[in-house]
């Protein structure tokens, strides 16, 4: 298992009996893996996305101290995320490759088998990472989807009509239920107005009724998962199988 992430209370991943990774970028996180017992780690890098990552030059220092702590590192993780959703695929491919190659600068420093980065929306034009991070292609999202990406939205939410006024209906999903920070979710045949706490309004194209059920389409897959306890899987109208979100919380 790979976390892909910094923590700063290891404890729990070190309690984990199957084979553990996590990531480190800071004297601190280095730190706490050793003290939690994680026994692998990753240097993440900032390869532009300003989120967690050390400097490209400062990897090779933090993996030597990782070592004297008593930790493996396996190698180098980084995201190209500040180019994983442009719509332009030559945009997103030329990013990339100036990510990789402070990457791949950083892996000469660090050493170690592992590569990791990529995304769903760069999978197809990131050909220097041994390991890709790609996560929502397996349910996909509106705002993935708009790349032309060879991945179906296999995700959604039923909703229930609820409220019907001229020009405009409502049904019963909203913020509470839906990642927004992509933007608003599709509904088939319908125009999207706005979301809120507990309700979309939509315009249809056609006349729909109160206890009409409806397929909301979110425009960020992860944090929708997130938001709900149970993904029932389907065929058709028939649940064959239901799946609980079992790290919901975590």
């Amino acid at each position: 298992l790979l976390l892909a992430n910094e923590v700063v209370d290891a404890r729990r991943l070190g309690a984990v009996t199957a084979r553990v990774t996590v990531a480190v970028d800071s004297e601190v996180t280095i730190a706490a893996a050793a003290a939690g017992g994680v026994r692998e780690v990753v240097i993440d890098v900032n390869v532009g996305l300003p989120r967690c990552g050390c400097l490209p030059g400062d990897a090779g220092r933090l993996a030597d101290l990782a070592r004297s702590r008593g930790l493996s590192v396996r190698g180098v993780m980084g995201y190209e995320g500040h180019a994983a959703g442009l719509d332009d695929r030559a945009t997103r491919a030329r990013l990339t490759e100036d990510a990789m190659q402070q990457l791949l600068g950083a892996h000469a420093d660090v050493g170690g088998e592992l590569i990791s980065a990529g995304a769903t929306g760069t999978y197809d034009c990131n050909v220097w990472a041994t390991e890709i991070q790609a996560g929502s292609y397996v349910l996909m999202d509106t705002a993935y989807a708009r790349l032309g990406l060879p991945f179906r939205q296999a995700l959604c939410l039923l909703a229930t009509v609820i409220s019907v006024s001229p020009g405009y209906a409502v049904a019963d999903c909203g913020l509470k239920a839906l990642g927004m920070d992509h933007g608003n979710p599709l509904i088939d045949a319908a125009q999207v107005l706005f979301c809120s706490d507990e309700h979309v309004t939509f315009v249809p194209e056609h006349t729909v009724r109160v206890g009409e059920r409806i397929r909301v389409w979110p425009a960020h897959v992860d944090p929708t998962v997130a938001y709900h306890e149970w993904i029932h899987v389907v065929t058709g109208d028939e649940v064959v199988e239901t799946w609980p979100v079992d790290l919901r919380g975590w």
